[in-house]
């Protein structure tokens, strides 16, 4: 039986919810309505150590390299550096539930009028995901349940019968509540993932990849488009032993 492209499958519903809960920006206010492009690069590092059967903690570390409308270099400005620290329990096959906290730090971007600033924040979330080696296929379903909810849908397709090489692609849709004072609208962004994970059977995982994302502003008046590469570094401690398969699970890509 022929099988739909995976991405047009990924794309379509999310681009559904995406028109329905954004109105355009520039129905809110013509005058000032603007399509902003800003490159960026970014690095996620994190090591998850296991605590008891089931149980495991994570802790990373993420920074995020960005220009401005008028400057192409991803490394002109730190954009926000992050430091997170996960508890997760995979006791239920395919099912990993986490909750976590995430302290953000905001340098000043003077051309952009971004001023320093912090956030904290905390999140649960449940991803279901079938296994890696059960087929060439797997996909993954990830839902923050927080004051930001979030969902993401993704597929991966191993390239090799021993799940060392692999291609991971996910498209990530967020909202936050527009009754609060400061954002109009509810949506947040839309973000896009395609990139290259290459693992070891002893819990290394390397991440490179290309992530966009379309952003709107707090007023409702700008639409930003973020791109560029992304790349993630990651290690899993294992029990000490025989070489065994890789994870089931893969690391997230979460630059912000």
């Amino acid at each position: 039986m022929p099988r739909s492209s995976p991405a047009r499958s990924l794309l379509a519903p999310l681009a559904a919810a995406l028109l329905a809960a954004t109105p355009p920006a520039w129905a809110a206010n013509p005058d000032t309505y603007q399509v902003g492009n800003v490159p960026i690069a970014g690095t996620v590092a994190t090591v998850q150590v296991p605590i008891a059967r089931g149980w495991a903690t994570e802790l990373g570390v993420a920074a995020l390299g960005q220009g401005t409308y008028a400057n192409d270099n991803p490394f002109a400005y730190l954009g926000v550096a992050a430091g997170t620290a996960w508890l997760h329990f995979d006791g239920v096959p395919n099912l990993r539930l986490s909750a976590g906290f995430q302290e953000l730090l905001y340098p000043a971007i003077p051309p952009l009028g971004v001023q320093r600033t912090h956030e904290e924040r905390g999140a649960v979330r449940a991803r279901v995901q079938q296994p890696r080696g059960a087929a060439a296929l797997y996909e993954l379903v990830q839902h923050y349940f927080a004051w930001r909810p979030r969902l993401r849908i993704g597929q991966g397709f191993n390239l090799d019968a021993e799940r060392i090489q692999s291609l991971v692609l996910y498209q990530e849709i967020a909202f936050h509540a527009a009754a609060n004072g400061v954002y109009r609208r509810g949506f947040e962004f839309l973000r896009g993932y395609v990139g290259y994970l290459w693992t070891t059977r002893r819990g290394t995982f390397v991440s490179l990849g290309i992530l966009g994302q379309i952003t709107l502003n707090p007023a409702a008046t700008r639409y930003d488009v973020l791109w560029g590469p992304v790349l993630g570094i990651s290690y899993w401690f294992r029990a000490a032993g025989p070489e065994t398969p890789p994870p089931d699970v893969e690391p997230d890509i979460e630059v912000e």
